[in-house]
């Protein structure tokens, strides 16, 4: 594997810097500990609605906190302390809801107490995590491999759901049906003693939802800024003050536009926000001038060389360990170092910008391919499956989405050499010269992948169709269960940072799921004959 890999991955690879990734197992441990208490507020949740008494605005609450821990955890000492004081109250005051209502009736309350946190041991955080960890490993020795993998799958899938369940609340769409399930998965998490049977049905049931909230929130940004379109991203620099964007949240870029409309500040795209070409509002705005990104995810390198404020949106995952200063977010808990925005007022930045330096002269780097037509996108999937009814090919293999910021890995350029003629391929990554291939330019966007798969017929999705996810990213278990709830079999996994998917969790996804790590073209290729 390291043949293919050795430096591949954008998430983990390409860097000078420590900073792009680094791994701090005690950020894990905060993490874990937040999410313990957490799920207690959810057992409580689920257990006062029984008693039909409205839980709307605790759901609401645990929702927030849950789109918290997927950023990083880098937190002032006092903020984490408000954290856990605020998860701590609210358990309590749930947990004694639920006894004093179960005393009404005279029925005996199931109280559980994981991993409880003494308020009186919150001037030792480190004395309080290694309580936890104590505890957490006392409660894991019980669990199989399996139900560990499965564990962490169903915490990831409420992670991301939850990040974007508040995503497409800031577009007005409270999606109440959602978070009931997303709450009940989380719950789930609750009954270690339940088999392995229940938990993978559980999960498989919250993947419909998972997809429909994904599908929801692009429809959504379809809405406010679309139609989507074919387009270009120019990477250039133009003489005048600036400000970047970084993140996945076209809310707040298009947010900070209105800041500077009417001035002479330059706003440029950083990283997935390369997406808002695409889109008809953004490629028509005088104040947003291109897209800044000098290296292959290098998130240090990219922020140490612009010469103005950054901008890192609500709940994206900010790769900033070491650079300071300069840096905002309207994260509810900003990272120690970050400014924090309040309230959309993000004047604070604008001020920030024209007080910088700003760029001394305009600069034309290159240009991408970007976005897709509809109506070519369906008249491409057609001639596809009249190929595959007529036996011209026998499978469909969809390989990306990958950076196209870097070259053609080995991977990629010999499977795509070696694999059969009669093999139709969808890249999403390069551009090769051979039959029976179709290049699609979508990048960080996975509603056209999604697109293709519900266009073609269930025959083709369960048998001849493989997809390649070779980027790996802190949404990657996300889109695996979206595949598989699109009946997509033949899943295959690039290399990933052990804080995402480590090996034993890798070796769990294909063990209950099927989902295979990718080894190399020839194996790979046995594999889908197979």
């Amino acid at each position: 594997m390291n043949k293919f890999f050795n430096n591949y991955n954008s998430l983990c690879m390409g860097a000078n810097s420590p900073a792009v990734f680094s791994f701090d197992p005690y950020f894990s441990a905060i993490k874990d500990m937040l999410v313990a208490e957490l799920r207690q507020i959810v057992y409580y949740i689920e257990k006062l609605k029984d008693f039909d008494v409205d839980m709307s605005g605790y759901t609401d609450k645990v929702i927030e906190f849950v789109s918290v821990l997927i950023v990083n955890l880098d937190f002032r000492r006092e903020s984490f302390f408000v954290i856990v004081e605020d998860l701590y109250n609210n358990k309590n005051n749930l947990q004694q809801l639920y006894s004093d209502i179960c005393q009404k009736f005279d029925i005996k309350p199931e109280i559980i107490n994981q991993d409880e946190l003494a308020l009186s041991d919150k001037e030792s955080i480190i004395k309080a995590l290694n309580e936890h960890e104590k505890n957490l490993n006392e409660k894991k020795e019980h669990l199989t491999v399996n139900k560990k993998n499965l564990y962490e799958i169903m915490i990831n899938l409420v992670l991301n759901a939850c990040n974007c369940l508040m995503e497409l609340n800031r577009y007005g769409e409270d999606f109440i049906e959602a978070k009931e399930e997303v709450l009940k998965l989380f719950n789930a998490s609750n009954f270690p003693a339940s088999t392995e049977e229940v938990w993978i049905e559980k999960i498989k049931e919250f993947s419909r939802w998972n997809y429909e909230i994904s599908k929801r929130l692009d429809n959504k940004i379809a809405e406010k800024f679309g139609p989507m379109e074919k387009s270009q991203a120019q990477f250039l620099i133009k003489e005048g003050k600036a400000i970047l964007v970084s993140g996945s949240s076209l809310y707040d870029l298009d947010k900070i536009l209105n800041t500077v409309k009417g001035s002479d500040v330059n706003v440029y795209t950083h990283h997935n926000l390369i997406t808002a070409f695409q889109y008809k509002k953004f490629k028509t705005n005088p104040n947003l001038a291109g897209h800044y990104q000098k290296t292959n995810n290098n998130f240090s390198l990219d922020f140490s060389s612009f010469p103005g404020p950054i901008y890192i949106t609500k709940n994206s995952l900010p790769k900033t360990d070491i650079i300071r200063g300069q840096i905002y977010t309207s994260a509810k808990y900003p990272a120690f170092g970050i400014g924090k925005i309040l309230n959309d007022d993000f004047a604070p930045i604008k001020d920030y910008a024209l007080n910088s330096e700003g760029f001394k002269k305009n600069e034309i780097i290159k240009t991408l391919d970007i976005g897709y037509d509809n109506n070519e996108l369906i008249n491409n999937v057609n001639e596809i499956l009249n190929k595959f009814y007529s036996k011209e090919i026998s499978k469909i293999v969809i390989i990306g989405i990958t950076d196209k910021l870097s070259s053609p890995n080995d991977y990629i350029s010999q499977f795509v050499s070696e694999a059969p003629e009669d093999w139709f391929i969808i890249s999403y990554s390069y551009d090769f010269k051979r039959d029976n291939f179709w290049f699609a330019n979508p990048y960080f966007d996975f509603s056209m992948l999604y697109k293709i798969i519900e266009q073609l017929n269930g025959e083709i999705v369960s048998e001849n169709l493989s997809i390649f996810l070779t980027d790996c990213s802190i949404n990657t278990i996300s889109h695996i269960f979206n595949l598989l709830h699109l009946n997509v079999c033949n899943i295959f996994l690039g290399p990933c940072c052990p804080n995402i998917i480590n090996p034993i969790l890798s070796n769990g996804l294909n063990k209950l799921f099927n989902v295979h790590e990718m080894i190399s073209p020839n194996e790979d290729i046995k594999l889908i004959l197979k």
